[in-house]
């Protein structure tokens, strides 16, 4: 316990001396009428933990410690007057919805980077996530609400930044940039996917939290990566530490980043320790099922070695196993229990498939819902996620669409979203309207003689024409011409 506390003080101390600078800067003109952001850094703290703390519903004498250790030098309290200002700390955490006026602190380091080009900001969320994960490993009990809570509450906190930055960013004249989902073509046989640069842990979480849409997605899988972190804590608090599964199944239609977020969750394993490799190796049905009797379970074997160290991601999952009748899926089924139990210590699987079929698939067996108990949902994307997709596709390619058919753009995917079907596929659609426009804009060029940069580079109206053609739209909704 003193060494999570002493950590946690640390931490505190250079905010305390960060924030400090910030104030000293005189970035934020609301600060003569606000107490110091010391003060209020302090009491944001006491706020912050006694949210996590009060989310399972229960004040433990651990926590109560913890909260004892962390105050400042002189002060001493009662336990039950301790616990009565947690709960009271909680109920003031749910007023904090705007950054601007709640918390000064945090807008000034914002207003301060946009002004200076820096990413300060990004160093303070950083650090209130390792104060949260101390918060929970001083609980003695399992901290999956602790946990979930925090990733509630960052979740908020960037929501809350992005919106401020997104305010504030003309005056300043600074962007944000969001990452999008690689898309996949088709299933794919086993195939290792190996990562010749190795980025950094705040760089993978950073890319996580900053992907287009996925909020759901991005909250489990923080929530995941944190519950690691406190059991990395407590072990070297030499305190117990809580049995977890790392294993996992991804739901949703295509198109929404499983994969890219799978590939992620690999490299963020390896950072914090426990996967020695972090690659990804991805595989489907043809994978892993062989042909004849005796191939499947040598086919599961070699793809498991090469996956160790790493990955193990299985798309559309619930078809290894066809029907009752499919032996040879039951085999490769039954052979993948036996391996994930054999190399649980350095073999993560993830499966994944449409939603319903997943939950029929986990039936299959009752050995396989057993070994999978964190669920990871994927949402379809909005009319503007896509968009935003789009643009991102176009600005990675070099292209820019005019004014008029970022509008009309706008309207079809939202379109697009509000008539989606049960074969929805979200970005992989988007790419495939991208590459038709392309097409359709190619095919103008050509009747320009010795056209200029500018015209090779912007999508037109004429380009996005077909997508709002009558007899276009079927194929529209597809995003095929």
């Amino acid at each position: 316990m003193n060494s999570l506390a002493a950590r946690a003080r640390e931490i505190a101390s250079q905010l305390r001396t960060y924030f400090q600078s910030v104030e000293d800067s005189g970035i934020w003109d609301h600060v003569d009428e606000s107490p110091g952001f010391a003060e209020a850094l302090s009491t944001y703290l006491m706020i912050f933990a006694s949210k996590i703390m009060r989310s399972d519903g229960r004040i433990t004498d651990g926590e109560i410690n913890f909260i004892k250790s962390i105050l400042p030098n002189g002060l001493h309290f009662q336990n039950a007057l301790i616990s009565n200002l947690i709960t009271d700390f909680d109920k003031t955490y749910d007023q904090l919805d705007s950054v601007d006026q709640a918390l000064p602190m945090l807008a000034a380091s914002i207003a301060l980077d946009l002004k200076s080009g820096t990413d300060e900001t990004a160093g303070i969320f950083k650090d209130l996530e390792e104060f949260g994960n101390l918060v929970i490993a001083a609980d003695s009990m399992r901290g999956e609400f602790e946990v979930r809570q925090l990733s509630k509450m960052m979740a908020k906190l960037k929501s809350l930044e992005d919106k401020f930055r997104a305010l504030h960013r003309q005056q300043f004249g600074a962007a944000v940039k969001q990452a999008v989902p690689e898309v996949q073509a088709a299933p794919r046989a086993a195939m290792a996917v190996q990562d010749t640069s190795k980025p950094d842990l705040d760089t993978l979480l950073t890319e996580l939290r900053t992907m287009i849409g996925l909020h759901r997605a991005k909250e489990e899988v923080t929530a995941a990566t944190n519950l690691v972190r406190v059991r990395q804590m407590r072990q070297e608090a030499g305190l117990p530490a809580m049995p977890m599964t790392l294993h996992m199944v991804f739901t949703g239609n295509p198109g929404t980043g499983k994969t890219t977020v799978a590939r992620l969750i690999a490299q963020i394993y390896r950072e914090l320790g426990l996967l020695e490799q972090g690659h990804l190796t991805e595989v489907d049905r043809s994978g892993l099922v062989g042909g004849y009797v005796g191939q499947t379970a040598l086919k599961v074997q070699d793809v498991v070695q090469e996956a160790r160290g790493g990955v193990l991601f299985i798309d559309e999952a619930y078809a290894l196993k066809a029907d009752q009748k499919d032996s040879y899926g039951q085999e490769a089924i039954n052979t993948l229990l036996k391996s994930m139990e054999d190399h649980r210590d350095d073999l993560v699987v993830i499966v994944a498939g449409y939603t319903e079929q997943m939950n029929a698939f986990l039936e299959t067996n009752p050995g396989l819902r057993s070994r999978f108990n964190r669920y990871v949902h994927f949402d379809d994307y909005t009319g503007d996620e896509l968009l935003n997709i789009f643009t991102y596709m176009s600005e990675k390619n070099g292209y820019a669409s005019t004014p008029m058919a970022n509008y009309q753009l706008k309207a079809h995917f939202e379109q697009m979203y509000a008539g989606r079907g049960p074969n929805f596929g979200n970005a992989r659609d988007v790419r495939n309207v991208f590459e038709t426009i392309l097409k359709h804009q190619a095919a103008r060029l050509m009747t320009i003689h010795k056209p200029t940069p500018e015209d090779l580079s912007f999508i037109d109206l004429a380009d996005i024409a077909w997508l709002f053609e009558r007899s276009g739209a079927g194929a529209a909704q597809k995003g095929r011409a």
